[in-house]
């Protein structure tokens, strides 16, 4: 199993897919040895691997200013733009739009 193949699924379905189960499935593997293994290799579990590829892709899209923040949210597939926000928040330390605010191109 190649961390190589994790992180091809995880361009491709980033967006849609936050699952364990999902990327386990791709790779044709159970959740635990997919978590496991990652541990090993990365000192990460696989859904902060995950998270880290949703912050990269969210981070992506928040530099575009013709996006709104409840676009990026839906395209995403956040329930709501208030899920989204505490999501990027917890993990960034600052709201999308502080984010967006700082970092305009």
């Amino acid at each position: 199993m190649s961390s190589f193949l994790l992180q091809v699924h995880l361009h491709q379905y980033s967006r849609k897919e936050r699952q364990v189960q999902f990327y386990a499935d791709k790779l044709c593997v159970t959740p635990d040895y997919l978590t496991k293994i990652l541990k090993e290799a990365s000192r990460m579990t696989t859904k902060e691997i995950i998270e880290e590829a949703v912050i990269m892709e969210a981070r992506k899209l928040l530099m575009d200013n013709s996006l709104t923040i409840a676009q990026i949210a839906d395209m995403l597939h956040f329930s709501d733009q208030s899920f989204f926000g505490k999501f990027f928040k917890k993990k960034m330390k600052i709201s999308p739009n502080f984010f967006r605010n700082q970092y305009k191109k």
